[in-house]
């Protein structure tokens, strides 16, 4: 009788893993429960309507009557420019004999002979270029290498809060308990919501970098003028765009690991959201430069971001050197390298989601 009911084909088919259980399928639930959630479309409004508002403005500071604005406001710089060399040059002996006294003086009285007060240099004037008042062709590359930064913050930003509230709200809602019962792998089900939230991601803000990519070559079309206007080009990209845009994705993906990893750890949406604004308000808007000379900037986020984008961030901080048994504190230009950069980035991207996923295996989840 058995033999009937049990045949071997059936047998082979009970042991069949079911439709869903692989890390690929959870990653495909996750991602289908993170379309079907409303905040999804909310942040994918937003993100068409800030990258179209980004590419208007492009489209304003490139248009026929502000390019014509920014010549005659080139015109009378250098007409007022001209004037000023006119009359300075009327008095510059006597400015240059009274500066190299003053010069003389001042190295007698401190005993520093490398004192210079630059007064070769009084009377010269260097006529800015068309390219340094921001006059140049609007070609497409240039108008979207110009926007990619802006664009990686506010989509950063925008899945920075969506993936922590994707993650959070299940457990203030009970749904991650009740999936836990079905599949009880946490470790899992915690990496396949973290996948989920950077294959989302991507996504989005792959979306939102064409939009850009198509809008700046429909400016710089559009906005193109005429042959008989001359303007020199924009200067040459210091980086290839893809590499750029790539990097922009960078960006996004780690804001959206990283949310998804703090909501693993505080399982509260309005907790999260809190946590974010004043970390960036107190943090990265007044205790980095308020703080400490500004020498905080090489360990907050936000320099470090741009470091990474832009293969280099400068600041201002507080140098202090001892001159003649005296301590003397100036605030001088300091830099925060590209290498710097992402690595800082990395590094807090994986800690926050591996003390997430450990945290995740062993915290009860009612």
């Amino acid at each position: 009788m058995s033999h009937t009911l049990i045949t071997p084909q059936s047998d082979s088919k009970s042991h069949v893993r079911p439709k869903g259980t692989s890390f690929v399928g959870l990653v495909g639930v996750e991602l289908r429960r993170l379309w079907w959630r409303r905040l999804t479309k909310a942040v994918l409004v937003a993100l068409v309507a800030i990258t179209g508002l980004m590419v208007y403005n492009a489209y304003n500071a490139s248009n026929p009557e502000t390019l014509a604005q920014r010549l005659d406001e080139y015109q009378r710089v250098v007409a007022d420019m001209e004037q000023q060399k006119k009359e300075i040059e009327a008095n510059q002996p006597t400015m240059i004999a009274e500066c190299r006294a003053a010069e003389a003086a001042e190295r007698e009285r401190t005993g520093e002979s490398s004192i210079d007060f630059g007064c070769d240099q009084i009377g010269v004037f260097q006529t800015p270029t068309m390219e340094e008042m921001g006059i140049t062709l609007p070609v497409a590359d240039a108008i979207t290498a110009e926007l990619a930064p802006y664009a990686a913050f506010v989509y950063a930003f925008l899945v920075l809060l969506l993936m922590g509230s994707f993650v959070a709200a299940e457990f203030s809602t009970g749904a991650l308990g009740n999936w836990l019962t079905f599949k009880p792998q946490r470790v899992r089900v915690a990496l396949s919501k973290l996948a989920a939230a950077g294959v989302g991601t991507a996504l989005l803000a792959a979306l939102g970098l064409a939009l850009l990519v198509l809008g700046a070559r429909m400016v710089a079309t559009v906005n193109r003028p005429g042959a008989d206007l001359k303007l020199p080009a924009p200067p040459p990209l210091e980086d290839s765009l893809p590499e750029l845009l790539l990097r922009v994705v960078a960006v996004a993906v780690g804001a959206a690991l990283f949310g998804a990893a703090l909501a693993l750890l505080v399982r509260h949406t309005a907790g999260l959201v809190g946590m974010l604004l004043g970390y960036l308000v107190v943090v990265e808007f007044i205790a980095v430069n308020a703080l400490f000379g500004g020498r905080l900037n090489p360990w907050a986020i936000t320099p470090n971001i741009q470091a990474f984008l832009n293969k280099g961030y400068t600041y201002m901080a507080e140098a202090c050197s001892g001159v003649g048994g005296q301590l003397s504190c100036t605030y001088r230009e300091q830099a925060v390298s590209y290498t710097h950069g992402w690595v800082y980035l990395l590094v807090l991207v994986l800690a926050t989601a591996t003390a997430a996923v450990l945290v995740f295996r062993r915290r009860d989840v009612t």
